[in-house]
Parts: structure tokens; sequence; C-alpha cells
């Protein structure tokens, strides 16, 4: 039995093949798949407890295994009452029949009797987001493995620029690399999926430089594309707190993949902005955060009208960042 966890859909998929490699090597047993969400508990341990008709060894995926955890998740059916039936399963399993069950989240609930039990009895494999040395290694092997070329900064731009998905990031180099083989910082720009995340902290990465033309700049393409004040100030807002989390906790001597892991956050974000602390401080996030709220009151009451130009109030936040 197998238990493969984490939110990275490309890691979990590479786990399961590597055990698919390993006990199915002459497609030989037949796979069946279901979802925990989907199909009733009892008859995916019946299923486990049948003979293979065709084959001496059956495999049976369990996805969307949610029971793992302490989130409410809505599902077709109701399994929690059945549970117990997959404790005895375990602890008791057919050995003719291999599990693997999918848990799609980087963290899995040790309080709960079901998953110490399933972590004291399956094989289990993590499929977490890769840490930054990691993320830099899969794209430049990725990047050679298909004879292409790309400088280190470009590589830094692509992590800058994409979520920490493998599944997104080899899509992106993929399409770079049809572009042109040699992957230039001009080809990455014009090119790579653009992401909100990542443009909002290009915004705050320049209210941190306190570079009020390039901020400027960028607030209005983000307008271009739809979004209005108070939503921008709200994600201004949100991500200058994240900021201040991360000051406040490399304060503590953690490591980048902690910090990362407890904000669930990107990496590179947190490498991003550790090396703009000796410039950016609690007090100063503090103040942006504050007149960040007064703007948005002040739009929402009418006292700012939300259609004049925003240069004018967002200009007060630089006066702070001095």
């Amino acid at each position: 039995m197998f238990l493969i966890y984490g939110e990275d859909s490309f890691l979990i998929k590479t786990q399961k093949n590597k055990i698919l490699a390993k006990i199915n090597l002459n497609d030989e047993c037949e796979v069946e798949e279901y979802s925990y969400l989907e199909t009733p508990l009892l008859d995916i341990i019946n299923d486990a407890n049948t003979v293979a008709m065709f084959s001496d060894k059956r495999i049976i995926v369990v996805n969307d295994c949610f029971f793992l955890t302490e989130e409410k998740i809505k599902a077709k059916v109701d399994n929690k009452e059945y549970l117990p039936n997959l404790l005895e399963y375990l602890e008791n399993p057919n050995p003719n029949t291999y599990l693997i069950f999918i848990c799609p989240v980087n963290n899995i609930s040790n309080r709960l009797k079901i998953t110490k039990k399933m972590l004291a009895l399956t094989s289990v494999l993590k499929a977490i987001n890769l840490s930054y040395p990691e993320l830099l290694k899969f794209i430049n092997d990725f990047i050679a493995k298909h004879q292409a070329t790309i400088s280190q900064h470009g590589v830094e731009k692509i992590i800058e620029y994409l979520p920490n998905n493998l599944y997104i990031i080899q899509n992106e180099l993929q399409k770079l690399i049809l572009v042109n083989s040699n992957i230039t910082e001009e080809i990455i720009e014009n090119n790579i999926t653009k992401y909100l995340d990542t443009d909002i902290f290009k915004l705050v990465d320049y209210l941190l430089d306190n570079d009020l033309n390039n901020f400027l700049i960028n607030y209005h393409y983000l307008q271009e594309r739809g979004l209005n004040n108070i939503a921008l100030l709200a994600l201004i807002a949100n991500s200058v707190i994240l900021t201040r989390d991360i000051i406040i906790l490399s304060a503590t001597k953690k490591t980048h993949s902690d910090i990362a892991s407890t904000l669930k956050i990107h990496p590179y974000r947190i490498k991003k902005i550790s090396e703009r602390l000796n410039k950016f401080n609690i007090e100063k996030a503090n103040k942006i955060i504050i007149k960040l709220f007064e703007i948005d009151y002040k739009i929402k009451k009418g006292i700012i009208n939300k259609d004049i130009s925003s240069d004018l109030f967002l200009i007060n936040l630089f006066d702070l960042n001095e």
C-alpha cells in the first residue's frame, strides 16, 4: 500500500508513475481509479478484497483522499461513517491488491486516527512543492535535456514569474523552447504567461524599492486588465502584510523553506523579500498597511472619488517609505 500527498499535480503524477512502473512491469495488473469524493468507500474496499479476473494482482488508485485532512470538502457521497471499515482493511489488506492513496494537500492531519494508521502501514511519498534550489535544478535539467540554453538570470526570471507548480513550469518551458532553443530574457518577457500574483508581487517590489515611476506604470497596467482601485488596494495590502509576516518569521532564524511552507508561498518570494530586509522593516510595513486601509475606507465612503486619478493618493504611500 502506498500514500502520496502534496499539492503539486506534476509530482503526484510522477510519483504514481514510479510506483506503477515498479509494481506493474509488463502491464499485467488490472488498474482501476476511484475518487474518495465520488465513489462509496465500501465499493472501493469490496473491490480491493475481490480477486482480479484477468491477472494475479490488482492495482487500485484512490484519488482525493481528503479524509486525511480536517478540511471540509464538498463530496458527492459521504464516506465518513465507513472510515472504520477502511481502518480494518488497512490492518488486514488483500495481499493480491496494491492500493495507492493520493491526497492533494501539502499538510495532512497527524491528529486523525486514520492518518496515523495510514502513515504507519503504507509507504509514504511526498509531492510537496520544490524549494528554490530544487526549482533551479529542475529548470536547468529540463533545458539541458531538450538541448536548449538559458542564462542563470533567465532561470530566475522564470521562477519569479510562474507559480511553484511543475506542471505549469514544464508547459511554459516547452512553449519557450518552441519559440527559440536559445531562451533569452526578451523571449521570456514576451512569451511567458503572466499571473496576477506575480504582477502584484512585482508592484510591491517597486513599493519596497521606493520606485514610484515603475509602481505607477504597473498599477495602471493592472487597471487596464480590469482591476479597480479597491481590488488593487486590497491585493497590495495583503502582499505587504505577507511581507511583514516574512520579516517576523525571518527574525526567528527560520529557513526560507520553512517560511515558504508556513506561509504557503513561493520560496523565490521569500528570497526576494529577504534581500530587502535592510531597507524595509515592520514599522514601515505597518504604516503602509494603515495608509492603504485609510485610502480604501475613504473610497468606499465616497470621501475620495474612486474614478479620479489613483496617482494622487498612491504617492502618499511613498511618502511613508522614504
